[in-house]
C-alpha cells in the first residue's frame, strides 16, 4: 500500500509540475504575443500619425490647389467677359462701318420731306434714272424712275397686273425745270387755286425719281377720279410689300388729297406706316432718316 501511495504522490507531482510548466509557456507565450502586439499597435499609431500628417499636408495642398484654381477662374471669366465686350465691340464697329458704307452708296435726299418742308434745288437729280417701258405709260411718252427702286416699282406693276389690275403711269421723274414749268401753267389755268394741288418746283417729291402718279387705262388723262377704282383699292392694300405709300392722304396738311401719287421710301418704313396707320408727313424727319439704309433692303 505504501507502495502505492507513493507513486500516486509521484503521479500527483508529475501533474502539478506539467500544469505548472504548461501554466509557465502559456504566461510566456502571452507575454510574447502582447509584446507583439503592442508593437504592431505602436507601429500602427505611427502609421496612423504619418497618415494624418499626410492628410493634413493633402488637405492644405487641395485648399491652396483650390485657391489656385478658384483665382484662376475669376481670371479666365473676367478675360472671357473682357474677350466677349471686345467681340461685341468689334461686331458693333463693324456694323458701324458697314452701315456707314451702306450710307455712302444712298442718295441722303431719298426719304427726306420736301413737300413744303425742305427745298431740293435746282442742281439736282437722281443719281442714275431708268426708262420705264412706254407700255406702262398712259400716253408712251418718255418716263423715267430711280434706278435702284425701279424693280421695286416693276415687281408692284407686274403683280398687279397678275392680280387684275391694270396701272398706267401718268408721271414719274420732273427735273426743277419741268416742275417749274408745269407750276406755270397751273397758275394760268387755275390762279392761286394751283397752290393746293401743285408744288412748287424744289419742293415736289417727281423730281427725286421716286415717285408716280397712277391711272389706268379706263380713266386715262381723268386720274382724279382714280380712288373710286379697283387699282386704288389694290394699292392701298398691297403697296407697301412694294415699299410705296400714299403721299398726300386725305386730311394731309399740305396739298388736296392726292390718291394717284404714291412714293417709294423703301419696304421697311412703308410697311410700318401702313401697319401703324401713319402718314409720312406726320413723322419727325430724324425718325425717318433712321430708315435710309435700309430703303433698298
Amino acid at each position: 500500500m505504501p507502495q502505492f501511495l507513493k507513486l500516486r504522490s509521484a503521479l500527483i507531482l508529475l501533474a502539478i509540475l506539467l500544469v505548472v510548466g504548461a501554466s509557465g509557456y502559456l504566461a510566456y507565450r502571452l507575454y510574447e504575443e502582447n509584446r507583439s502586439l503592442r508593437t504592431a499597435v505602436s507601429e500602427l499609431e505611427g502609421t496612423l500619425q504619418t497618415s494624418e500628417q499626410n492628410i493634413a499636408e493633402l488637405t492644405q495642398n487641395t485648399e491652396s490647389l483650390s485657391d489656385a484654381l478658384s483665382a484662376e477662374r475669376t481670371k479666365a471669366n473676367f478675360l472671357q467677359e473682357q474677350a466677349t465686350s471686345f467681340a461685341a465691340a468689334v461686331q458693333n464697329l463693324t456694323g458701324r462701318v458697314t452701315t456707314l458704307d451702306k450710307l455712302t452708296k444712298i442718295d441722303p435726299e431719298l426719304l427726306i420731306k420736301y413737300s413744303k418742308v425742305y427745298f431740293l434745288n435746282e442742281h439736282y437729280t437722281p443719281e442714275a434714272l431708268a426708262k420705264v417701258p412706254p407700255s406702262l405709260v398712259r400716253d408712251g411718252k418718255e418716263e423715267y424712275f430711280n434706278a435702284r427702286a425701279y424693280r421695286y416699282l416693276e415687281r408692284l406693276t407686274s403683280d398687279a397686273k397678275a392680280a387684275g389690275t391694270e396701272l398706267r403711269i401718268v408721271s414719274a421723274y420732273r427735273s426743277f425745270d419741268t416742275q417749274k414749268d408745269l407750276k406755270s401753267q397751273y397758275r394760268v389755268t387755275y390762279g392761286v387755286g394751283a397752290n393746293r394741288f401743285s408744288a412748287e418746283q424744289g419742293y415736289s417729291e417727281h423730281q427725286l425719281g421716286t415717285t408716280v402718279d397712277f391711272t389706268t387705262p379706263e380713266l386715262g388723262a381723268a386720274f382724279s377720279r382714280f380712288d373710286s377704282t379697283p387699282a386704288f383699292a389694290w394699292l392701298r392694300d398691297n403697296a407697301h410689300r412694294y415699299g410705296f405709300i400714299l403721299s398726300y392722304p386725305k386730311g394731309n396738311a399740305y396739298y388736296i388729297y392726292e390718291p394717284w401719287h404714291w412714293r417709294f421710301v423703301g419696304v421697311e418704313l412703308a410697311t410700318k406706316l401702313k401697319t401703324e396707320g401713319k402718314n409720312f408727313y406726320d413723322m419727325d424727319q430724324r425718325a425717318i432718316d433712321e430708315f435710309l439704309v435700309k430703303i433698298f433692303d
